[in-house]
């Protein structure tokens, strides 16, 4: 159910029920699918198993996909969900590696520059989310691009929002929904929730 209905997923429902009932990060379902309409291109960071990816992909037009996992179990679980929904793995870029600009990552800005048209960039990095941003030097400074990033305190929230303001993006927070109290999402941080953003 929910945004990713009808996408087959390899799921332990002991874990992962959230996703298969549509609960899953459910809170950023509306602006996933108002800010990525008609977008021409994806880059998915922290992809996880891939289901953001392979909800972009199996939208009408076709769009060039960019997936970016470190973990090599969620890169394998990314290719079999690939295979598993008839995608073949040339259907995606599969980075195995963090973005950023430290050794022996790939700078955002690596991404970004041989792109055109309308995009949209999910940040999901446990903590890393400026060291991605300012990875992207000034590649998303005049862009037509839609960002959406989960922020783990209250701090790096609010260094994201003046990030993107100072290059012009309508920054808004993604309040997590009042049911989190009776159906967490087992995250266990105190400040867990997603920063939209577009210009």
């Amino acid at each position: 159910m929910g945004l990713y209905k009808d996408i087959v997923l390899d799921l332990n429902l002991r874990s992962q029920s959230q996703m298969m009932l549509g609960l899953w990060e459910r809170e950023t379902y509306a602006f996933v699918q108002t800010a990525g309409t008609d977008i021409q291109w994806l880059i998915d960071i922290g992809a996880g198993s891939g289901e953001m990816t392979l909800y972009f992909l199996r939208q009408p037009a076709s769009i060039r996909a960019i997936a970016a996992e470190p973990d090599p179990a969620e890169v394998d679980a990314l290719r079999r969900h690939l295979k598993l929904n008839g995608f073949s793995e040339d259907s995606c870029q599969i980075i195995n590696g963090r973005i950023g600009s430290g050794e022996g990552m790939t700078p955002l800005a690596d991404l970004v520059r041989p792109l055109r048209g309308r995009g949209f960039i999910k940040i999901d990095v446990d903590g890393a989310e400026m060291e991605v941003l300012d990875s992207a030097g000034d590649c998303l400074d005049e862009i037509n691009v839609a960002i959406l990033i989960e922020t783990h305190s209250e701090q790096l929230e609010a260094d994201c929002i003046a990030w993107l303001l100072k290059r012009n993006y309508k920054t808004s927070t993604i309040k997590n929904a009042w049911w989190r109290r009776i159906l967490p999402d087992g995250r266990t941080i105190a400040h867990n929730r997603w920063l939209s953003a577009i210009r």
